[in-house]
């Protein structure tokens, strides 16, 4: 792409359920401060990024915008209120993006040690493909599994554990997400629904560092690190 305009949708609309927490996910607690602010300084930081949307739980906007006062993060166009899967909250936010944005990236803020290093690689990987996403070899053997039987054994030099950010083509991530709504509810990331619309993604070296917290075990190792990095 010769004129970059790139926006960037944070995904913090998931619960914390499984964090064993009340308030979302995003606004537990990490280092002291709300998870999700993590993502929105990466953004904030980054030069390439022009603005971002932030997608939280409903009633979470103005919490979501006090934030980002309190941050200066000047890039926060928008916070939104997101749906009732991930797929359906990466749609509301994508509907704040600016018609003439270029690239977009999608980000989980439950994944808060994503590096710049990281958001360059996806990005420069989009001049020849409609996506980019970051994963890491799987070190485990894998099987495919029916009816609590091995069906086979996958190859796991073809497979790899996918991160965000994601990065797409605006043109191709608007295009798969005009899909119904209804198709686009079980998708687990975005890039599984550029896929089906018969766009091209490739995979960018992603980072062992950039974990995702999902469970209080998960938030025990992010606290752990939080602490060997300072």
């Amino acid at each position: 792409m010769t004129a970059e305009l790139v926006w960037a949708v944070v995904a913090a609309a998931g619960d914390g359920r499984r964090l064993g927490h009340e308030r979302p996910k995003a606004f537990t607690a990490l280092g002291g401060r709300p998870l999700v602010a993590r993502a929105i300084e990466l953004f904030e930081a980054h030069p390439r990024v022009e603005r971002m949307v932030v997608v939280v739980p409903e009633g979470w906007e103005e919490p979501t915008a006090l934030l980002a006062d309190e941050l200066a993060a000047g890039k926060v166009a928008v916070s939104v209120a997101g749906g009732a899967t991930r797929a359906l909250s990466v749609a509301a936010g994508l509907e704040e993006v600016a018609a003439d944005a270029t690239a977009v990236l999608v980000h989980d803020a439950a994944r808060p040690f994503a590096s710049e290093a990281l958001v360059d690689r996806v990005l420069d990987a989009l001049q020849d493909a409609d996506g980019a996403v970051p994963g890491l070899p799987v070190k485990d053997t894998v099987k495919r599994v029916g009816g609590g039987a091995v069906i086979e054994t996958l190859d796991r030099a073809e497979l790899r554990a996918v991160q965000t950010p994601q990065g797409f083509r605006a043109e191709a991530l608007r295009r798969a997400f005009a899909a119904p709504a209804g198709e686009l509810a079980a998708a687990t990331d975005c890039a599984q629904v550029v896929e089906r619309d018969g766009g091209r993604v490739v995979v960018v070296d992603g980072e062992a560092e950039n974990l995702k917290i999902t469970d209080a075990g998960d938030l025990a190792r992010a606290e752990a690190f939080v602490r060997e990095r300072a």
